[in-house]
């Protein structure tokens, strides 16, 4: 029996193939280890029809379109950044069955464009409202951090003083941080200001998780890296699944 060779370009394509189902078999069981490890105890809806409060992840990427928020020295614009890790926490939530929506899912601002005035305003009451629209709404924003001087670093949470449901949300996410993203992480939760309009706003369960520094250069080109996008991606939702089981 005769063995026709494989062309060299094939066999590469090929092999890419294999690694990349690989990678994707690998992500999805540690995926489903997550949501089984996190929501085993039954008092979050799974995709299996456990029984759960009725609760709804609004998850927010902070600015977008012409608001590119804060930037680090390369370029790299936050608004970007926020979306890319809101989206990865959106399907980590979709994967486990709970009820989520994104305030935004593309690089725009959520105001009409025959909105002229203000339109920043708008764009945060619009993100605001949404949470009106369901019953039991926890609202997530996502953000980076900047500062003039750049050897600041770390994630750290706001949290709303509206709802006392909040802070427990904050103190999940941080100390998940500290435990599982960068261990010298000693910041605290802090209660927002009226300078937050949507934690001032809300009168619901709402936090807002400054991802890291992108004024510091190390924790800019992490934030930068898709793997640990999605590591901050699998701790915010370890953290929220693990908050609203206890306290929702």
């Amino acid at each position: 029996m005769t063995t026709s060779k494989i062309p060299k370009d094939r066999r590469h394509h090929a092999a890419l193939g294999f690694a990349a189902v690989t990678i994707l078999l690998v992500t999805a069981c540690a995926l489903l280890w997550l949501t089984s490890h996190f929501l085993g105890r039954g008092e979050i809806q799974t995709a299996s029809g456990t029984n759960t409060p009725d609760v709804t992840i609004i998850i927010d990427a902070g600015h977008g379109g012409i608001d590119g928020g804060t930037q680090s020295r390369d370029g790299l614009l936050e608004k970007d950044i926020n979306l890319a890790v809101a989206n990865k926490l959106y399907a980590l939530c979709r994967l486990a069955g709970i009820d989520c929506r994104l305030t935004r899912c593309d690089d725009n601002m959520l105001v009409s464009d025959d909105i002229k005035q203000k339109r920043k305003m708008h764009d945060l009451k619009n993100r605001a409202a949404i949470a009106d629209e369901y019953v039991s709404p926890v609202f997530v924003s996502i953000h980076m951090n900047s500062y003039p001087d750049s050897r600041y670093s770390g994630l750290q949470v706001w949290y709303s003083k509206n709802d006392e449901r909040s802070r427990s949300l904050a103190s999940y996410v941080q100390s998940y941080a500290a435990g599982y993203l960068d261990p010298s992480n000693t910041r605290v939760i802090k209660p927002a200001t009226s300078s937050i309009y949507l934690l001032d706003r809300l009168q619901v369960p709402a936090i807002l998780i400054e991802c890291g520094f992108l004024s510091n250069e190390n924790e800019s080109a992490l934030l930068a890296s898709d793997d640990y996008q999605t590591k901050l991606a699998l701790v915010i939702f370890a953290a929220l699944c693990d908050s609203i089981s206890t306290n929702m």
